[in-house]
C-alpha cells in the first residue's frame, strides 16, 4: 500500500482556487488510479465548496491570510483531509441545525456544508483551530 501525503499552502485569492483544484486533483488521481468518475465528481466539488468557503468566509478575501489543505491517504481507498483558514471560524452545528429546519435552498449561507456533509463519510469541524476535517471512502471502480 502506497504511504504518502499532500499539502498545500496558498494566500486567500478567488484566482488561486482552480489552480489549487487541479493540483489536489491530479494528486488524487494518482494516489486512487481507480477512482470512479463519481468519486472524481465528489472529490472536486467536496474540495471546490471547502476552498471557497475557507478563502470568502472564513479569511474574508484576506490576502494576506493562508489556507492550507492536507490530505492523508488512510488505505487503497479512503483518504482524510483538512482544510484549515485564518478566519474567526464559525458554528458548524448552528448551519447543520439551520439547514436541517429550513428548506436549504433557501438559505443564504450553508448549502455548501450540506453538499459536503452528504458527499462525505465522516466530517467534522474544530472552532479552535479554525480547520474542517473529513473522510472520504472511495467506490472502487476496477
Amino acid at each position: 500500500m502506497k504511504k504518502y501525503s499532500f499539502k498545500k499552502t496558498f494566500p486567500s485569492q478567488i484566482s488561486l482556487i482552480k489552480p489549487v483544484l487541479n493540483e489536489i486533483m491530479e494528486y488524487l488521481t494518482y494516489a486512487f488510479p481507480f477512482m470512479s468518475p463519481d468519486d472524481y465528481f465528489d472529490c472536486k466539488l467536496i474540495y471546490a465548496e471547502l476552498l471557497v468557503n475557507a478563502v470568502v468566509h472564513g479569511n474574508k478575501n484576506d490576502e494576506n491570510k493562508k489556507v492550507t489543505v492536507t490530505i492523508n491517504i488512510i488505505n487503497d481507498h479512503c483518504f482524510s483531509s483538512i482544510v484549515e483558514d485564518e478566519g474567526n471560524g464559525f458554528n458548524y452545528e448552528d448551519i447543520l441545525d439551520k439547514i436541517s429546519s429550513k428548506d436549504a435552498l433557501y438559505l443564504e449561507r450553508g448549502r455548501g456544508i450540506q453538499i459536503v456533509k452528504s458527499l462525505t463519510n465522516e466530517l467534522h469541524y474544530n472552532l479552535y483551530k479554525k480547520q474542517i476535517q473529513f473522510t472520504k471512502r472511495m467506490k472502487y471502480n476496477g
